[in-house]
């Protein structure tokens, strides 16, 4: 059987919480591992955990728990019989599949929990040193900070256990494991970025598009599914909630003076996040706001926006700016989908000359032509449900080829 030893990272500093966030990071695993092997066992321990499988190869594994939230590396292990000679040759055959280069150093460790194995510790260090040693005669022993290091591991059982490459994993916390909140997911570089940085901690998310057929396509719909299907890779399964949102933005465009019209509009999204919270059971929203990035982000903005919510509305991008929210979006894969050219209902509706600075009260005077729980009851009653996965970009993939 094949092995992987998972550490944790940030979990190990937990205390008599550690089971419960244990526990998520093992179901995450079983559940992104699922469709490769069905015999997969996760073995918990205090500061790591033993990921055991059959089926699947290292390499498919390794690209699954590359993106699992909650692991800050993690070694292959490679079993062989518990005798040296074989030890011997597996160390080998693991320095021939790596690359060496001149100046290049090593390291020995072996970890004896089977006391009646024939070799001490250093016994067993000092033998498939040598080894090693004698095939990479351009590599030199260096004990404290070598550049390749071999854990040698005998177990109390019948097999003993090598490994010699380690993966930084995503670190951060398990999914779900910080409770659940509902992300405000347009079809722009900053919201999905949100969204990973705040599933990274821990957080199960559920997506809510505001869109605006006719004046918004069917293109910018899918979009936003395409990106909750990339995110659900970091995660699970995610609801994809769609809100419509058209008629409030045309009694927007017909009552309040269009430089004040964003910040209304974004009152009238939170206000309908607010119910979604109480009727889906979260805890918090999340959006992709940067600080000053534009009008409905100032400061001024932002007091005169959130007056309508008592909720927690979290912005993890509010102190970076758009080179690190592209970077990022490069590095995680939503780069290329947010960069679709399909506008979204903020950007349809964008007034020419926003107000930076809103006023409440006059904002509130402005208000008052609208129905307003009319209108949120309206959106509320219109909204649609749709579990997406990452299998979802798969398919979009097929139907584009099919079309081809």
């Amino acid at each position: 059987m094949k092995q992987i030893v998972v550490h944790y990272g940030e979990l190990s500093t937990k205390g008599r919480n550690r089971k419960m966030f244990q526990a998520a990071l093992a179901q995450q695993i079983r559940a992104k591992a699922s469709p490769l092997d069905v015999s997969l066992k996760v073995s918990p321990q205090h500061d790591f955990m033993y990921v055991r499988f059959e089926q699947a190869s290292y390499e498919e594994m390794i690209e699954i728990l590359k993106d699992v939230p909650g692991i800050a590396r993690f070694a292959p292990s490679y079993e062989v019989d518990k005798d040296l000679e074989a030890i011997k040759a597996k160390a080998l055959e693991l320095f021939a599949d790596i690359h060496i280069e001149a100046g290049d150093s090593f390291k020995v460790v072996a970890k004896r929990s089977d006391k009646n194995f024939p070799y001490e510790t250093y016994d067993i260090q000092r033998e498939v040193g040598s080894v090693i040693g004698y095939a990479y005669p351009e590599m030199t022993v260096e004990m404290k900070r070598p550049t390749h290091k071999l854990t040698v591991s005998i177990h109390q059982k019948d097999k003993a256990y090598l490994s010699l490459s380690s993966y930084t994993g995503m670190q951060g916390l398990p999914y779900g494991s910080s409770g659940r909140g509902l992300l405000m997911l347009s079809g722009g570089f900053d919201s999905p970025i949100a969204g990973y940085l705040m599933m990274k901690r821990g957080m199960e998310l559920e997506a809510v598009h505001f869109s605006s057929p006719p004046y918004t396509s069917p293109q910018a719909l899918e979009k936003a599914k395409k990106l909750t299907a990339r995110l659900s890779h970091y995660g699970l399964a995610m609801q994809f909630i769609n809100v419509p949102f058209a008629k409030i933005q045309e009694e927007i465009k017909a009552n309040i003076p269009d430089n004040e019209s964003m910040t209304v509009m974004r009152r009238m999204m939170l206000r309908i996040m607010d119910q979604l919270l109480s009727e889906r059971k979260a805890q918090a929203i999340v959006n992709g706001e940067s600080l000053g990035q534009v009008a409905s982000q100032t400061l001024t903005s932002m007091r005169v926006i959130n007056d309508v919510t008592s909720s927690p509305v979290l912005r993890p991008l509010i102190a970076t700016d758009k080179n690190e929210i592209i970077e990022l979006a490069e590095e995680i894969g939503t780069y290329d989908i947010s960069n679709e050219p399909y506008e979204d209902c903020c950007t349809v509706f964008a007034p020419t000359s926003p107000h930076t600075k809103p006023k409440l009260q006059q904002i509130e005077a402005m208000e008052a032509k609208l129905d307003i729980e009319q209108l949120v009851q309206e959106a509320l009653a219109g909204i649609t449900l749709e579990t997406i996965d990452e299998s979802y970009l798969r398919k979009d993939q097929a139907r584009f080829e099919s079309l081809l």
